[in-house]
């Protein structure tokens, strides 16, 4: 019990900071935007290369990216063949909330609160693929959807490469491949690039729970369609769950740490950055309300997570 509270209690407890600062308004809008441009476009990246790079990347985990990959467009699918069980004008967007997963701010803080930095790249690993999916083909449906256009190809390939963490997972990919990052790493100026990276990487944790507390915004509006697409989402994403975690034992064999990451990464709520492409403001608080009351969901299964270590 006590190893459950410690793990979990820093979590509540800077998520719920969070979401006083913002029932006081002690940060504008603004300011949490720019932190949030500075998490995901600096510090994020940083963690991300350093996590892949030196991540040993072998067949086991391209088996891993494979089977992500084949989730992603399943889960994506589904949410088209459900989506007349949640009322309009919202089911267009059913099939955003029920696939992808926020990897950056709620999956890598949680679990390196319960397995530690140095196994971020089992998350990183299968974020890979969420990477590629939601720039290559899931923002480019939704651009579909919002615009009454055909996606674009050439224009996803070129979102992606304006993408720091996209850029800093492909650079880490090849980097590890190389074979040149274990001996710089046990070089003595590897010693110096460790040293920096646990500089900028420290605050990573905190600073995005607080900031997942403050985005927490519950719009009573639009309550019973969000309560309709949670329950949705949890149930395909647990049938997924299950079926993931034993497809890799049947492929690869039997890792607690990484049936911790799969069960983490796939229980947090789709990408927060799904509602700024969202033009129509009823669709955006929608999403915005539906992300805010998952984020409990996540918590409840971080806390059977700690049990599970």
């Amino acid at each position: 019990m006590i190893a459950v509270l410690s793990a979990l209690m820093p979590v509540l407890l800077i998520v719920t900071f969070g979401v006083l600062m913002r029932k006081r308004r002690v940060l504008s809008e603004n300011t949490v935007s720019e932190l949030k441009r500075l998490l995901t476009n600096n510090i994020l990246p940083v963690v991300i290369f350093n996590a892949l790079a030196t991540a040993d990347l072998s067949k086991r985990s391209w088996i891993q990216i494979g089977c992500m990959v084949v989730i992603l467009f399943v889960s994506f699918g589904i949410g088209y063949l459900v989506k007349p069980l949640v009322q309009e004008p919202y089911r267009r967007y059913v099939p955003f909330m029920v696939s992808l997963y926020e990897g950056g701010m709620v999956a890598y803080p949680l679990y390196e609160q319960l397995c530690g930095s140095d196994n971020l790249y089992r998350i990183a690993i299968l974020d890979i693929a969420a990477i590629l999916f939601c720039f290559g083909f899931y923002m480019n449906v939704l651009a579909f959807e919002e615009n009454g256009q055909k996606a674009n190809l050439k224009q996803a390939v070129v979102n992606a490469f304006k993408t720091p963490a996209f850029v800093a997972a492909l650079l880490g990919v090849a980097l590890d491949c190389s074979g040149l990052m274990d001996p710089f790493v046990a070089s003595r100026a590897g010693e110096v690039y460790k040293a920096i990276v646990r500089a900028i990487s420290a605050p990573l944790t905190p600073m995005i729970l607080l900031v997942v507390g403050y985005s927490i915004e519950l719009d009573r509006n639009v309550i019973v369609p969000c309560l309709e697409t949670i329950g949705l989402r949890i149930v395909i994403q647990g049938v997924l769950i299950a079926g993931t975690i034993f497809t890799i034992h049947r492929l690869i064999d039997v890792d607690i740490e990484r049936d911790l990451a799969v069960l983490i990464y796939m229980s947090a709520p789709t990408t927060y950055s799904l509602q700024s492409f969202i033009k129509d403001p009823k669709g955006a608080s929608y999403a915005s309300t539906v992300n805010a009351l998952y984020i409990f969901v996540t918590i409840a299964v971080f806390a059977v997570a700690t049990q599970l270590v």
